[in-house]
């Protein structure tokens, strides 16, 4: 390789228009292209396909795990005759080690690359999976379950690496297919949970719900590294080749010209025959600060640090409490109870194993997930994304505001649930979505880490709004879950900038 060239170049500099042309020319009229523009002319082929596998499985093998946050925090409360303070700490520990590992695995995806951080968590999670079965006490069960929340931390790195890897033109439609992988898990555990629970215990659920992590580290063997992730390291020759594969497996050629990592007349570029760009430290390198500038970036992080917030905090909020008001309907009798303002202490503390009619709920409220694909896809074809995230938080808050309704009959509670659900689970994805078009390529990874960061803090904290406020005053959990979705509408409607349609830029603007 020939010796390495200096790109003196201001990291937040314009790599292009929102409206980039399909190619682009430097002095001399010789014809360039960047990496978006080839992954557009290449399309979504049998490459993507491979990478849609990716995402698709570690999507649905997320889905898995969130439901069974929901059946085996309940069941271990009676197996370990703790309190509901302690059974919220399980929950609360899952996402602690999320929260610690979300920005470590977004730098490690943004100096390693995003294959290094997808496989490497992947065998966190299945090998802390596998141990929480085997968990002598709830201490250590605990312990193994934080652990396990910090590999868990890495995986949504898939959808930096999948957004990267398919043209501008699929990006609703990929958002709209992880939603659906997602719900297939939740329902799968769902169903798994009837049949499990009742032939084994929750040991078993929790080592059977990492499966599917299981399969897939080969696939990663098959797929190439981003191609956006080497051009913002100045990796020219590596993102060539990258390209070149997805072109190869697409049956497709590459655009005419140069491969260059913006469209500016004072851009060097490299063809990848000559060697890679060597760009100095601070325009290599990205950190957390960087997501605050220029203005539109700190107005833009910190409303979308809020709204992740706000949509895990409701969305898990409202899984945990499922399984909690299911319970309370063999704890305390009648739907009357669900009115009360204050729960007697002998009900609030009573524990009562789920039974199979319990579980067949859990199972019709996860059956939620798959009317919000549709809501997803239709929402975010047909309206820009803002609106989308404004249209989601106001019927999420709706619909909690109904569920204080007295009495309230169990099929009622249930059936209101299965819609909040739908919405805030299409809210998620699409949150995602918004979130890796938001950030540009050099702050793509750390950005969509951060959010994801504060999605863990609210994670955190709902456990003691959906188990342990929920034991005392029902109502006043459920109004709470009401007016945080109302913030979401509020907080998305302020977001300054729209990113349906946009080029993915390597850089701000």
């Amino acid at each position: 390789m020939s010796e390495k060239r200096l790109l003196d170049i201001d990291p937040v500099a314009n790599i292009s228009s929102p409206l980039a042309p399909r190619g682009c020319k430097e002095d001399g009229g010789r014809r360039t292209y960047t990496v978006d523009v080839a992954i557009d002319k290449l399309g979504f082929g049998p490459l993507q396909w491979r990478v849609t596998a990716v995402g698709g499985i570690l999507w649905a093998a997320d889905g898995v795990e969130s439901t069974i946050l929901a059946i085996v925090a309940p069941e271990a409360r009676c197996v370990f005759n703790v309190s509901p303070w302690a059974e919220a700490l399980l929950t609360t520990m899952v996402f602690t080690g999320m929260l610690l590992g979300a920005a470590p695995w977004g730098r490690v995806a943004d100096l390693y690359g995003r294959k290094v951080a997808i496989t490497l968590s992947t065998i966190m999670v299945i090998y802390f999976g596998i141990l929480s079965g085997f968990a002598p006490s709830y201490i250590w069960l605990l312990v193994l379950r934080a652990i396990f929340g910090f590999g868990l931390a890495g995986l949504p790195q898939s959808v930096t690496y999948f957004m990267e890897m398919v043209p501008t033109k699929s990006r609703s439609t990929c958002s709209a297919f992880l939603q659906f992988v997602y719900s297939l898990g939740m329902i799968a555990a769902a169903g798994m949970s009837i049949g499990v629970m009742a032939a084994l215990n929750w040991r078993y659920l929790l080592a059977f719900s990492v499966a599917g992590y299981v399969l897939v580290l080969p696939l990663m063997f098959t797929v190439p590294e981003s191609p956006h992730y080497f051009i913002t390291r100045g990796k020219v020759a590596s993102a060539l080749a990258s390209l070149t594969v997805i072109a190869k497996g697409n049956r497709k050629e590459l655009p005419s010209g140069h491969l260059v990592q913006r469209c500016n007349a004072d851009m060097q570029h490299m063809d990848g025959r000559d060697g890679d760009i060597a760009i100095p430290p601070h325009a290599r390198r990205s950190t957390v600060r960087d997501l605050f500038r220029p203005l539109s970036g700190l107005v833009t992080t910190l409303l979308l640090w809020l709204i992740w917030f706000l949509t895990s905090f409701t969305y898990f909020g409202i899984l945990l409490m499922t399984t909690e008001l299911l319970e309370m309907y063999h704890s305390v009798e009648g739907a009357d109870s669900h009115c009360m303002k204050i729960l007697p202490a002998d009900k609030a503390n009573s524990c009562h194993h789920l039974t199979s009619k319990d579980y067949t709920d859990v199972l019709w409220t996860t059956l939620a997930e798959l009317p919000a694909i549709l809501i997803c896809y239709g929402l975010n074809k047909l309206l820009p994304r803002r609106p989308t995230i404004v249209i989601h938080g106001l019927c999420a808050s709706v619909l909690g505001a109904m569920l204080i309704i007295c009495p309230l009959s169990r099929a009622g509670t249930v059936g209101l649930i299965f819609a909040m659900r739908s919405f805030l689970s299409s809210l998620f994805i699409t949150m995602y979505l918004y979130t890796s078009e938001a950030y540009p390529t050099s702050l793509r990874a750390t950005g969509l880490g951060a959010a994801y960061t504060w999605g863990r803090v609210g994670g955190i904290a709902t456990p003691f709004i959906a188990q342990v406020m929920l034991r005392r005053t029902i109502r006043g959990a459920k109004l709470f879950y009401a007016l945080t979705s109302l913030v979401i509408a509020i907080a998305g409607a302020l977001l300054p900038r729209e990113t349906k349609g946009r080029s993915m830029d390597d850089h701000w603007d």
